[in-house]
């Protein structure tokens, strides 16, 4: 889950149409049976490229984390993407009341314009991780410019009061082997979700309230938003009526709330 379900499609169409290409190939080309495996393997490894850099959660080696570790009790983090925002003092308000500590995967560009907001999110206990300068997307950009995105991030972070914890989630949860490195060189976690609700799409608030809640899993992470990109002004009025049922619900159901960098 995470990606608007149209997205969804176009990543299956990728995935099937490699699939319906091998498939001819070593149906009908009267070649040997090892240039067949040879192209076979070939057409899997571009398979797995396309997936790797299109579906945030996937990583064949682990690298990228997308999900609590084991715990006894079922516990479960929520996170929020493309802030600060003006709104996010309310989505602040609303986890004081219901005790609960988020992690924040902030853009340092929503960040000057809010410099007061992102202190608070420290004052109060929630984690402050890194989403980029910008909501630009950097799965195709090289290594050094990732690098100097996540550091240019991180420094101004720092300059405002809040030395981000070493999390980075790109935007949109595209990645490349590019974008690992560079987190790795900075010594940055790479962080994914197991379930997004596309609250920006702006929904009925119980469409979102069941998407966060129905079949909730323990070790879970949740993507939410408290922001709409570089937006100046987001409207997030949806998630923000969702959000006490979401964790009226979820508590009910007996999970306990961690950051990421607590976990």
């Amino acid at each position: 889950m995470g990606a608007k379900p149209r997205a969804w499609v176009n990543r299956g169409l990728v995935v099937l149409a490699i699939a319906v290409g091998v498939e001819l190939i070593l149906r009908l080309a009267t070649i040997p049976a090892a240039e067949k495996i040879a192209i076979l393997v070939t057409a899997a490894a571009m398979g797995g490229v396309v997936a790797f850099r299109e579906i945030p959660a996937f990583d064949p080696f682990g690298r990228v984390h997308w999900r609590l570790p084991r715990r006894p009790e079922r516990a479960c983090a929520i996170t929020f993407d493309d802030g600060p925002s003006a709104s996010t003092r309310r989505v602040v308000e609303i986890l004081a009341r219901h005790h609960v500590k988020a992690t924040f995967f902030v853009l340092a560009a929503n960040a000057r314009r809010h410099p007061e907001v992102l202190r608070l999110l420290v004052a109060q206990g929630h984690t402050v991780a890194v989403h980029g300068v910008t909501h630009k997307k950097v799965h195709r950009d090289t290594q050094a410019s990732v690098e100097r995105e996540l550091s240019t991030a991180i420094a101004e972070l720092s300059a405002l009061g809040a030395p981000p914890a070493r999390l980075y989630r790109p935007p949109h949860g595209l990645k490349s082997a590019a974008t690992l490195a560079a987190a790795r060189k900075l010594g940055c976690q790479l962080w994914a979700w197991s379930r997004g609700i596309w609250d920006t799409d702006g929904p009925d608030p119980e469409v979102l309230v069941k998407r966060a809640t129905r079949f909730a899993s323990s070790r879970m992470v949740l993507l939410l938003h408290d922001g709409r990109g570089d937006e100046e002004h987001p409207d997030i009025e949806p998630m923000l009526s969702a959000l006490p049922r979401m964790l009226d619900r979820l508590s009910a159901d007996g999970f306990t709330f961690l950051t990421l960098d607590r976990a």
